[in-house]
């Protein structure tokens, strides 16, 4: 006889399919208006859900941003880790897979990162956090970037992987809005593995 699932295994999957319409909602909520420009609502609208299951998943918008925010930095520092499994030392194709993939991270969460420069809870705790999880996720690219270097560069670790990262989300943002349109994005990523590969190779 074969098995079949239970009534919890399916609710949870239906629970975490709901809390994932949660954070998809308001990824784009929080890009779209800023997190002081949100409201409950937004988010419930954008997801299809009513106040009440909101408030099952989460205490308020501030614990939903944080939550959105932590996991977003779990994602880009596994990236920036990523670079370090390349074969030393890299070559230029494994480069742009790399670079596409730091695009695709920016493609689900450029906008709702970039917004939240501007605009994120004021408490100085949070963002001490936030501000960690940055130097954090530059210093483990820039590090990266130096080991497989064939002349290591001088630049501290932290000020390299924020330099690159700036070059990368400066360029997506340029082709997401269109405001070089004789540069494709094809030809962007191309560009980035170019300058990335050459901090590699003599």
């Amino acid at each position: 006889m074969s098995a079949t699932p239970s009534d919890s295994s399916v609710g949870g999957r239906k629970s975490d399919r709901t809390r994932e319409s949660i954070l998809d909602a308001a990824r784009i909520a929080f890009a779209r208006k800023g997190f002081s420009g949100v409201a409950i609502r937004d988010i419930t609208d954008l997801s299809r859900i009513n106040r009440a299951s909101f408030y099952y998943y989460f205490r308020d918008k501030t614990e939903l941003f944080v939550e959105l925010g932590t996991a977003t930095y779990h994602e880009v520092l596994n990236i920036a880790e990523s670079f370090g499994e390349m074969d030393d030392p890299p070559t230029r194709s494994a480069v742009q897979r790399w670079v596409e993939t730091y695009f695709s991270y920016l493609d689900r969460n450029g906008a709702f990162v970039i917004r939240s420069f501007d605009d994120a809870p004021q408490d100085p705790i949070f963002r001490a956090a936030v501000a960690r999880a940055h130097v954090r996720t530059a210093a483990a690219l820039g590090e990266r970037i130096a080991k497989l270097s064939a002349r290591p560069p001088d630049a501290d670790p932290v000020a390299l992987g924020l330099s690159i990262m700036a070059m990368l989300d400066r360029s997506w943002l340029m082709v997401e809005h269109n405001e070089a349109p004789s540069a494709s994005r094809d030809s962007v990523v191309q560009a980035m593995s170019e300058v990335i590969t050459r901090l590699l190779v003599d």
